[in-house]
């Protein structure tokens, strides 16, 4: 049996993101293993047969020194472990999980961009020609396979990383069991807007904030629910003193980080996420599938999810204005409402399903 080694940030984050992908991996005969910052859920990943490896992971800036000690664990992990593949997830695994492979001797890579992150939000120029030229010189080997979730992408990664086109491709990893999300009919009561990601500016939470204060002056029938962990270590990160000041408002509705956000998806109408940038928002496929429309940005990675006018609205970032206008025209059309639901779900089962995804992946394991 051919072994994998998951390299991924946090256990909270495999188990949200890609613990479904891992178990349909594993029926197609390859042994998972994960190598992961260890918080709380080792025991429930380990029951699915998964493997966890501890490694303490320091976040911040790509210290040299940090990463140094990093590469130097991880390199140690992979020679004791020896797996036919290591598939890192995110900037930062991919940096430290490729270096170490290529000194531990592992055959193959593949790498999985879920998301540029801040760094390519910010308009720091010499932040992002750093952390191109490091990204050139990480994925230059011949064995690293790069594995992009969107369009936009896959032309950066292509013109600016210089990836070689055999070495690049279009897989999202992120794909979705519809048989684990219901097309529920939509509730009756006041029109709900659930806001489903971590508690970060670069979220769009702020502009939301203000787009839900302009709406409540014009209309008292909806109410706003932010389901999603703060981050405090990201720079973007929300203070806890200004979420409590948004639970003053008696529309809005904190919930902290749901377990089961199926069930939530049954209770809203409308999925919101103003992002300023995504790899390809889950969040909002699982919406999709449960046919909820869906208000987002017109970002790179929202608009591989969304289609403007057809399973939801697209407005441009940073624009509470839009996002304003956006949310009042949700809340007065449920004719709207419904057709982009049934619409979204459609897209979802085109577009989107775990088994194709999966299917894509094994072809790449087995073929690159």
């Amino acid at each position: 049996m051919k072994k994998v080694i998951y390299f991924v940030s946090e256990d909270w984050v495999f188990l949200n993101h890609r613990i479904e992908l891992a178990k349909k991996i594993q029926k197609k005969g390859y042994r998972v293993i994960l190598v992961t910052n260890i918080t709380h859920y080792k025991n429930l990943i380990e029951k699915e047969k998964i493997k966890v490896i501890p490694i303490k992971i320091e976040r911040g800036s790509l210290n040299i020194r940090k990463s140094i000690r990093t590469i130097y664990k991880l390199s140690k992990i992979y020679k004791k472990v020896n797996p036919d593949i290591v598939h890192n997830f995110g900037l930062r695994q991919i940096v430290h999980g490729n270096i170490s492979a290529q000194i531990a001797g592992v055959k193959k890579t593949f790498n999985s961009i879920i998301g540029l992150g801040s760094t390519f939000i910010s308009g720091n120029f010499f932040l992002k020609f750093f952390i191109t030229n490091l990204l050139r010189f990480v994925l230059f080997f011949k064995s690293s396979q790069v594995l992009v979730q969107n369009k936009d992408d896959y032309i950066f990664f292509k013109k600016k990383i210089l990836i070689r086109k055999k070495n690049l491709h279009f897989n999202t990893t992120s794909g979705i069991n519809l048989k684990k999300y219901t097309a529920s009919k939509e509730p009756k009561g006041k029109i709900i807007f659930l806001f489903a990601s971590r508690i970060l500016k670069d979220k769009g939470i702020m502009e939301l904030i203000k787009a839900s204060k302009e709406l409540n002056k014009i209309t008292k029938n909806f109410e706003l629910f932010i389901a999603g962990n703060v981050d405090s270590q990201n720079p973007s990160s929300v203070s806890y003193e200004e979420i409590q000041s948004w639970e003053a408002l008696d529309y809005l509705k904190y919930m902290g980080h749901v377990n089961n956000i199926n069930d939530l998806y049954k209770k809203i109408h409308v999925a919101i996420l103003p992002s300023y940038r995504e790899g390809l928002p889950k969040g909002l496929l699982e919406a999709a599938a449960c046919r909820k429309p869906i208000i987002a940005t017109d970002v790179t990675g929202c608009r591989d999810v969304v289609i403007d006018g057809k399973n939801g609205i697209l407005v441009n970032p940073k624009n509470s204005d839009e996002l304003f206008l956006a949310m009042k025209k949700m809340v007065q059309n449920k004719k709207i409402r419904l057709a982009m639901g049934k619409e979204g779900r459609n897209f979802v089962k085109k577009n989107f399903l775990l088994e194709n995804t999966v299917k894509n992946l094994i072809h790449l394991y087995k073929n690159c």
